[in-house]
Formats: structure tokens, C-alpha cells, sequence
């Protein structure tokens, strides 16, 4: 164990001479004086070693007993565990001290009443909570007094008091023996239990400041790296890395890597259930694993990839209202012992804050993303009304403009005949650039949705649409595409709220657009149907298909967001839209099928 110790303030009390007691005790007063005004003196020194192997000296030299040793717990790397042992120790003896000690370690911290060490028959309890008196197994008859040394409620550790044979036949009152052995190490405690008291207090407000920063931005990549660069501070580690949960692909996104290893690591992505980042995911608790290399959790793909070298690992779930945000890991502890319950409690406390600080960044730049997409979409819209416009109405009427002054020149000539036919051109014209603007009218706001319903404004959209198909054709002398626009669909036996027409009109807009533009097709199937507990759309072509996943990838690139709005319309009314180009059993076309629960669209009053 080691003896490796380390002080910081007093708050010691003067020392008080204690009275002569019983035959356990032969205290000489002047030698004890100087003892104690030592043991204050040594109170203060950095090397607490010191002044327990004085503690240690004094029960030994003004007592019956025959060896002492303290033993006490490690708090906190600032803290380290204390032993002392002096007197006469044979073999036997230490193996049943380390025994109690063992014992004693296994017990709760703080718990004085209803702990016992190691509950062996070894053992037997001389005063609950405080004494253990050891009898000794086989030729192991000699008594050892095991006494627990507490603190204002805290158990930090024990003294074991060894008796020689001409004491261990005496009298079994311990009690005064007990209270000379408390006299001597209470300061001590007292002392230690403060250091315990201000370590806490710095942590908390470390914790404080911690949620200040994090909370002070939301811009996410900031929170990420604040988090690991704080963690690997205060934990003294030379690496800390958050994982992000990527739940569409069921992976972790190893982000940030910080520390003094930052350098070395460098952003991955991993299974989520891979690794002892991939166990605390999946199972939602913290882990302490101090030796990597044996630990069967432990992936060494990150370290083959990277060339860092893991020996530690503390890792904590972030969890935020019960969902799981991502998981914080730190790496390699520079402490001799690897990382401590106080460190994971610490960390648990860290990973709750930057939990919410990385769900408000996170959807606050959701809602920036959103609304950067909302503007795009809505130049996209004004860029497709403004090619709408120009090759539609805008030609139409400058074709009209051209038309009249042909026409007013054949009636300055008189040539009647010829002007009747022109004026039948120009009405045709005019019907022709009315019905467009009409449907571009139609297609922005369609006022029979919100009078009639979703299937009347279907109709009233096809019956449009095929009439400026087929003038556009007319007029272009080329042939109509779509030849034929189809609506199957009959009055549905239940109302739909507004939103949910407008989404489901949206989108089967859209799909047409998308055909007219790219498909090349010969005929649409627009369909809307009940189907159990759920309402179905549909729209289909018999066009040249196209490679969805290849669209997909290059999405944003390409400036286009149309079937983001199909797919996000769809999500928003708690649906499914599922998209297969070629369409099943014909291997041509689109096929574009939305299913919503009947719950989410239906109006109720």
C-alpha cells in the first residue's frame, strides 16, 4: 500500500494533557506534552506520513500495547491513503490486520452502525461501530483491538492495537484505551475531514462554473469542445472525448477528442455497440476500467488506427429527459491508481449539464438549419414562379402585344378578312395565358382546399393542370406530356384538419412538378384512399425513373430541396413516405406512397 501523503491547512485545537487511566494507559506527563505540541507542529507540514507515525509513537510509547498501526482510506488523489506501522509485528500479526483492513475497506463509506468487518466470526464487535476486538484463529491467540477512526460521521480509516501476552489476560474494558486513542487522532481527522470538505467545495464550484460556460453559447461545435477540454482539465487526463449518437445509423460520431493526446485522435465513427463507449450507450451507466488491455468491453481499433496508446478509461452516459445525447469518455488518467468513484460521481455531475447545454445547441442549430432550408425553399419558389412566369404568361403576352400591332397594320390596309383571323389568334392567346396564370394562381394558394376539401382540390388541380397541358401542347404543336393526368380517388369518409390537407397537398404538387420537369412520362396516377387506420396517397408515372440514393446523396449541392419538403411534410403528419423508382413489377417510372395514421389527420370537431 502506499505511504505517499499530502497536506494542506490546519484547523487544529490546542492540545489538552489527558488525566492518568487504566492499566491499559501509563501516561508520563511531561514527555506526553511535548509529544502533542510535536504532533501540532507536524499538523501543518505537507507530509502527513509524519505526523500519523507520530500518532502512532505516542499510543505505542504511553500505552500497554505492543505494535499500532493507522491505516487510513484514500480520499482523493490530494488525499492519498495513509500507513503506518510500527512495534512489534510478526508475520502472523500483519496478516490479520490486513484482514480487518480488508474488511473494513469493503464497507460503506460513512457507515458506523450497521457495518461490520467482513461479518467473520474473526471479529467480534466490543462496542457497535467504533471497536472490533480480533481473537485470533488457530495458534492466532493473541488479541488485536481494531478501533475505527471517524470524523464527524465519516469513517476514514482504523487503528489496530496489538497486545503482547503478559496484557492479554487483563480486563476487557476498552473503553478508556479507546477515548486515549481518539484524543490523539482527532485533530488529525478533524484536519483530514476539512481537506475532504474543501475538495468537495472546490468541485462543486468547478461544476458551477463548468455549467456557466457551457451555457453561456449555443453554438454546438463550442459546448462540444468546452466539455472535453474542461473534463480532461479537471481530471487530469491526457485525453477526453465526446461521442454523439447518430440514432438513423445506430452509430456513435467520435467528436472532439481534446487533452494532450488531442492531436493523436481524430474524429471516427464507430458501431454503437462497440467498445466501452458502445457498452455505457447501450446499457446507459457510467464505467471505471483501469486496466484496458484486460478488460473484454475494451476496443483496440481506436488505438490501432490512431497509434494512442489507452490504459484508463472513465466513461458517462449523457442522458437529457431520459434520452440518450451521447456518450463522454476520458482517457488515461496521469494519477498513479487510475480514476476513482469520486472521480466518476464528478464526471456524472459534469455530463448531466453538458447533456442540456448540447440538447439546446443541438436544436438550436436544428432551427438555424431550418431556417436557412426555409429561405432557400423560399427563393427556390420564387425562382421556379419567376421561370413559371417568363416562359409561360410572359411570352403569351408579348406575343399578344406583337399580334395587335400586326393587327392594327392589316386594318389600316383594310384586309379585313386576314384580321378576323388574327383576332381569333389573339384570343386563343389570351385564354391561353389567363388559364396559366390561373394555375400558377391554383397552384400557390388554392382556395377550393380550404372551402372544399383535399379531394376537390385535387380535381380541380388535375382538371387545370390537363387543360394547360394540353394548351401548351396546342400551342408548341409538340405532344402533351403527360398525355393523360389521372385522380382515383372518391370522397373520403372522414374530415381532415387543415394542416393535413395542405401537407398532403403539397406534396402530391410537388411530385407532379417533379414528373413534368424530368420524367418524360406518358401518364400519372394520382390516387388517395383509406386503407384500415390509415390514409393513403399516392402519386405514380410511368416516366424513366431515376436513382434515388444517388439524388439523395448530393442533395444540398445540387440546390433543390423538394423532396426534403415531401419527406419532412409527410413526417410532420406523423407518416411514412416511401419512394421506389423503377415502380414494383414494371421497371420503369416512379412510384411516391405515403401512409399517415388516421389518428393525426383526422379532424375531431
Amino acid at each position: 500500500m502506499s505511504t505517499a501523503s499530502k497536506v494542506v491547512q490546519s484547523n487544529s485545537g490546542n492540545a489538552v494533557e489527558p488525566r492518568a487511566v487504566n492499566q491499559f494507559i501509563t501516561p508520563r506527563a511531561p514527555e506526553l506534552t511535548a509529544h502533542l505540541l510535536e504532533l501540532n507542529r507536524l499538523l501543518n507540514q505537507r507530509d502527513t506520513e509524519l505526523y500519523w507515525r507520530k500518532c502512532a509513537e505516542i499510543v505505542l510509547a504511553h500505552t500497554g500495547v505492543d505494535a499500532v498501526c493507522i491505516w487510513l482510506f484514500p480520499s482523493h488523489e490530494s488525499i492519498p491513503e495513509v500507513m503506518v506501522r510500527i512495534g512489534n509485528f510478526s508475520e502472523t500479526r500483519l496478516l490479520r490486520v490486513d484482514r480487518w483492513e480488508a474488511a473494513l475497506q469493503n464497507m460503506p463509506m460513512g457507515d458506523l452502525h450497521t457495518g461490520d468487518a467482513g461479518r467473520s466470526e474473526e471479529f467480534q464487535a466490543v462496542e457497535a461501530g467504533k471497536i472490533d476486538l480480533g481473537v485470533g484463529r488457530r495458534d492466532e491467540d493473541l488479541p488485536i483491538l481494531h478501533i475505527r477512526l471517524h470524523a464527524d460521521g465519516l469513517l476514514h480509516g482504523g487503528i489496530s492495537l496489538a497486545f503482547s501476552a503478559e496484557w492479554a489476560h487483563r480486563q476487557n474494558d476498552y473503553s478508556e484505551l479507546t477515548q486515549f486513542v481518539q484524543f490523539i487522532t482527532d485533530n488529525g481527522l478533524r484536519h483530514r475531514q476539512l481537506n475532504i470538505t474543501r475538495r468537495r467545495l472546490d468541485q462543486v464550484s468547478l461544476i458551477a462554473q463548468v455549467s456557466q460556460s457551457l451555457n453561456s453559447t449555443l453554438d454546438l461545435d463550442a459546448v462540444l469542445q468546452e466539455t472535453t477540454e474542461m473534463t480532461a482539465y479537471v481530471l487530469q487526463a491526457q485525453a477526453a472525448t465526446l461521442f454523439l449518437t447518430d440514432e438513423r445509423h445506430n452509430q456513435l460520431l467520435f467528436y472532439v477528442p481534446t487533452g494532450k493526446a488531442g492531436g493523436v485522435l481524430r474524429e471516427m465513427r464507430i458501431p454503437i455497440t462497440q467498445g466501452v463507449a458502445g457498452w455505457v450507450a447501450t446499457n446507459r451507466k457510467p464505467i471505471i476500467v483501469n486496466d484496458a488491455t484486460r478488460d473484454q468491453r475494451f476496443s483496440a481499433r481506436v488505438d490501432a488506427e490512431t497509434g494512442f496508446h489507452t490504459k484508463n478509461i472513465l466513461c458517462v452516459p449523457l442522458l437529457s429527459q431520459g434520452r440518450l445525447v451521447g456518450v463522454l469518455e476520458v482517457l488515461n488518467k496521469e494519477v498513479k491508481g487510475g480514476f476513482t468513484q469520486e472521480d466518476q460521481v464528478w464526471l456524472e455531475t459534469m455530463a448531466s449539464q453538458a447533456a442540456v447545454a448540447l440538447e439546446n445547441a443541438h436544436l438550436f442549430q436544428n432551427l438555424r438549419k431550418e431556417q436557412e432550408r426555409m429561405i432557400r425553399a423560399e427563393e427556390e419558389v420564387r425562382r421556379q414562379l419567376n421561370r413559371d412566369l417568363h416562359d409561360g404568361p410572359a411570352q403569351l403576352l408579348n406575343l399578344i402585344i406583337m399580334n395587335v400591332g400586326v393587327t392594327r397594320q392589316l386594318l389600316e390596309r383594310k384586309r379585313y378578312e386576314t384580321v378576323r383571323s388574327e383576332l381569333d389568334l389573339l384570343e386563343n392567346l389570351g385564354r391561353h395565358a389567363n388559364r396559366e396564370i390561373r394555375t400558377l394562381l391554383f397552384e400557390l394558394r388554392p382556395v377550393i382546399l380550404e372551402s372544399q376539401g383535399l379531394v376537390a382540390a385535387l380535381r380541380s388541380y388535375v382538371r387545370q393542370l390537363t387543360e394547360a397541358i394540353a394548351s401548351q401542347a396546342q400551342m408548341s404543336g409538340q405532344p402533351a406530356k403527360p398525355g393523360k393526368l389521372l385522380l382515383q380517388a372518391d370522397d373520403l369518409p372522414i374530415a381532415l384538419t387543415p394542416q393535413a390537407e395542405k401537407h398532403i397537398f403539397s406534396v402530391v404538387q410537388e411530385a407532379i412538378n417533379n414528373i413534368r420537369k424530368y420524367a418524360d412520362a406518358e401518364n400519372v396516377w394520382v390516387r388517395v384512399g383509406i386503407e384500415g387506420e390509415s390514409l393513403i396517397f399516392s402519386v405514380e408515372d410511368d416516366g424513366k425513373g431515376f436513382d434515388l440514393s444517388s439524388v439523395q446523396s448530393d442533395y444540398e449541392s445540387r440546390g433543390s430541396f423538394g423532396l426534403l419538403n415531401m419527406y419532412e411534410r409527410t413526417e410532420m403528419l406523423e407518416g411514412v413516405l416511401n419512394i421506389q423508382s423503377p415502380t414494383p413489377n414494371t421497371g420503369k417510372g416512379t412510384l411516391i406512397l405515403g401512409r399517415l395514421p388516421i389518428r393525426a389527420v383526422q379532424r375531431t370537431s
